[in-house]
């Protein structure tokens, strides 16, 4: 018998939207438990998850928090994590990767003094951003068909794309002179679980 899957999170994308990303993907049925910052359900569920954050999946009565952890058992469990260990590793390489622009986005989000957030998105958007996808130009160009590991789609696509989903609006122009990394966003947002998910989720400040 399949297990039944409830993903619990705030009502924003946040590190849950890779998670819900996968799920379209796959066309993977999943309870989407989302509820509001400072609220009693949250402050009744906190006690009980297994490290006091969210995201949290629950895989029937079994709980898993950590985004990465769960995105990956969700890639796993659906085949987008890669063919071989080797292609696994791959893929788990350029999500990781992510997690230093990822850093830089949420250190510029946060920032209070709005002279110092413009600061931190000239210094994202410039020279660390190009290095940044020049590299990963460089590992999307294998095969040249979009894909950062293989022939077909994995979680290293979609998360690149989601990560991706927080700089455009800072430079919707970002990605014109990397035409190997534009393939991979047109093949992710056109994936048919995908762009149903894109076109059809809650409208969300963040």
């Amino acid at each position: 018998m399949a297990p039944k899957f409830r993903l619990v999170y705030f009502n924003i994308r946040g590190r849950a939207e890779l998670t819900r990303l996968l799920f379209a993907a796959a066309d993977l049925k999943y309870e989407d438990q989302r509820f509001d910052f400072g609220s009693d359900q949250w402050k009744e569920l906190k006690p009980e998850t297994p490290m006091g954050q969210a995201p949290v999946l629950y895989i029937d009565d079994v709980a898993l928090c950590q985004s990465q952890t769960i995105a990956r058992y969700v890639a796993r469990t659906t085949g987008l994590a890669g063919r071989t260990p080797l292609e696994e590793a791959k893929a788990d390489m350029i999500v990781d990767g992510l997690e230093d622009l990822g850093k830089k986005l949420v250190a510029m989000f946060n920032e209070k003094d709005e002279e110092k957030k413009v600061e931190l998105q000239k210094e994202l958007t410039g020279a660390f951003l190009t290095q940044f996808l020049g590299n990963y130009e460089k590992l999307a160009s294998a095969e040249g068909r979009g894909f950062f590991v293989g022939d077909s789609l994995t979680w290293a696509d979609i998360a690149f794309f989601n990560m991706l989903g927080w700089v455009t609006p800072l430079d919707p122009a970002v990605l014109d002179r990397f035409p190997n990394l534009s393939k991979v966003m047109d093949n992710v947002q056109s994936q048919q679980g995908i762009a149903r998910w894109l076109k059809e989720r809650p409208q969300t400040n963040m």
